[in-house]
């Protein structure tokens, strides 16, 4: 009966040593897993937020111009297209504008002048509504001062034409690159000769392709497709 107790005393000793053992290696193999979550001193859940933080979720985008960066050549461009938009079939009989010496459907657009810039004195600024060089300032009938410029929008090359402006506030030269947003010049004076007796307003246009065409007006509906309707690009939102 003694041989027994102390057989079954070893025997509890012998299992108590298994357990303590079993127990060891599990908070052993726990913590190292613990560890295993843990990536550059934080914790790989702790780094979830930041994901999705990357990932656009909240982020602000920008609201100046378009997202391929086009901007206004003058501001409020929606309100100041009252007379002639693109595409606009115009004769002396059915024109906003009297007299008028054209006919045709405009390739362009004109921006009206406000009230307050009516007067000489009221410098009215042009800015480049894409980047690209200068490739032509000069007097031509029917704008008074020009400047074409050339650009790429949407991944096309086009000509920018720029018509109705003062021709010796056009600072550039042939050839410079003018940015997005930078200034062409200043609006001619209405019915002189830097608009070529015309009122005071931007015509706008943007000609596909990089040969210079300053057409305002094209005889039938088809040749518009030569053209872009500049509000695609820079008309208020």
């Amino acid at each position: 009966m003694e041989k027994f107790f102390k057989i079954s005393s070893a025997t509890v000793l012998f299992l108590a040593i298994i357990f303590s053992l079993v127990l060891y290696l599990g908070i052993f193999f726990q913590e190292k897993r613990d560890d295993s979550d843990w990536e550059d001193g934080a914790k790989i859940e702790d780094n979830q937020e930041p994901f999705l933080e990357n990932s656009g979720m909240g982020i602000p985008t920008a609201e100046d111009g378009n997202e391929n960066g086009q901007q206004p050549p003058l501001d409020r461009v929606a309100e100041r297209i009252s007379k002639k938009p693109f595409g606009k079939l115009v004769s002396p009989q059915n024109s906003p504008v009297s007299p008028e010496r054209f006919s045709g459907y405009h390739t362009a657009i004109d921006l009206e002048v406000f009230p307050e810039e009516l007067e000489a004195e009221k410098l009215v600024p042009v800015r480049a509504i894409c980047s690209g060089r200068l490739l032509s300032k000069r007097s031509a009938s029917g704008y008074g001062g020009l400047a074409v410029q050339e650009c790429e929008i949407e991944n096309q090359a086009v000509t920018v034409v720029y018509g109705h402006l003062k021709l010796s506030s056009v600072a550039n030269n042939i050839g410079d690159e003018i940015g997005a947003g930078e200034e062409i010049g200043v609006l001619g004076n209405g019915y002189s000769v830097e608009t070529d007796g015309e009122r005071k307003h931007l015509h706008l246009g943007i000609h596909k392709g990089s040969e210079i065409n300053i057409l305002g007006y094209v005889q039938s509906e088809s040749q518009l497709s030569s053209w872009i309707d500049p509000c695609l690009f820079v008309c208020d939102k």
